[in-house]
């Protein structure tokens, strides 16, 4: 894994520009790049993590990538590990838990001071609560705020799987 994630940050480094962060245009969607990665952990329970690389501004691109890093290295601290054939099974019903988490995310991007500052989301399936923006991304305790809201939709929705399986 450390291989691919190597390689990448070798891409963003050589994709330079001279822009600042995201934004929405045709043109940077096309630049874009958005890496991701399918995580599971000895339940089954699976999470989906996605960034984005907008390949405008390698200081940028370098911190998104340290904080796809981070939230990765604190899903492996909770058990989670890569595992690419959750993919090919991830909506097949089975009683796990599923979670999305999106760094650098378009769909929450907002305009501020004339330039786009894109955002995280983040939701479990069935946790009770519909998804969840952090803002901004490119803050210190950005992380720490994903992981804070990722550990309580992640513990009500495996507390609803577990209600749903003792009700069977």
């Amino acid at each position: 894994m450390f291989k691919f994630l190597f390689g990448l940050a070798i891409a963003v480094t050589l994709a330079g520009g001279a822009a600042a962060q995201p934004v929405n245009s045709p043109d940077q969607q096309e630049r874009a790049v958005g890496p991701y990665l399918y995580l599971t952990d000895s339940s089954g329970n699976k999470v989906l993590l996605s960034t984005q690389f907008w390949r405008n501004d390698l200081k940028y691109d370098d911190r998104a990538f340290h904080r796809f890093l981070d939230v990765m290295a604190a899903l492996e601290k909770r058990g989670f590990r890569k595992n690419d054939k959750a993919v090919i099974d991830w909506d097949k019903p089975e009683p796990v838990v599923r979670c999305y988490i999106y760094l650098e995310d378009m769909q929450t991007a907002r305009k501020a001071k004339g330039t786009v500052v894109s955002d995280s989301r983040l939701w479990c399936a069935d946790n009770g609560a519909s998804e969840h923006e952090v803002r901004p991304s490119d803050t210190p305790k950005h992380v720490d705020e994903v992981m804070k809201y990722f550990d309580e939709y992640f513990a009500r929705a495996k507390s609803k799987l577990h209600q749903k399986s003792a009700t069977r």
